[in-house]
């Protein structure tokens, strides 16, 4: 995986560590909740904001600056949950043999429950129904979400799943 990607993860991951030291040594604070919803929205758009560079460095490499342009209009701007569904079809619109890939790949795995779990929570929240997972949960989710980038990254570039 290149490292702009793994440093955005890692990043993520301290961030969310420091979150979860905080709420276990604050358990009855009111602010749980917020750090909680907060730690949702940050994992799971750690994984969209990832997912959408992977997939258009994939594709624009070697392109035309207007094609390149357009890929970002298409998939870096684009408003797109990073479920596992959503990953498959934007792999499908260019390469169908590799989308094919991936969903072998996430079939009835729990990273796929997770990740797909996660942005379920994030669209909770976006539309003002009450959840409560806990920062655990949040933690074990966005584990999830980075195995299936792996995934993903292991499909984009098979011979050099490292780029």
């Amino acid at each position: 995986m290149k490292q702009e990607y793994q440093r955005k993860i890692d990043d993520c991951a301290v961030e969310l560590a420091g979150i979860k030291t905080w709420i276990d040594h604050h358990q009855m604070d009111t602010n749980v909740r917020y750090l909680v919803a907060y730690s949702v929205v940050k994992a799971s758009g750690t994984i969209e904001l990832v997912f959408k560079q992977m997939l258009y460095d994939f594709l624009a490499a070697n392109s035309i600056s207007e094609t390149q342009h357009y890929l970002s209009m298409m998939i870096i701007d684009s408003s797109c949950n990073p479920t596992t569904g959503n990953i498959s079809k934007l792999v499908g619109q260019a390469d169908g043999q590799r989308s094919a890939a991936f969903d072998a790949a996430v079939k009835n795995t729990t990273d796929k429950s997770n990740l797909n779990s996660l942005v379920s929570l994030r669209n909770d929240l976006a539309h003002g129904r009450t959840n409560n997972p806990s920062i655990n949960t949040v933690k074990t989710y966005f584990e999830s979400g980075v195995v299936i980038l792996q995934t993903l990254d292991g499909i984009l570039y098979p011979t050099n799943s490292s780029s």
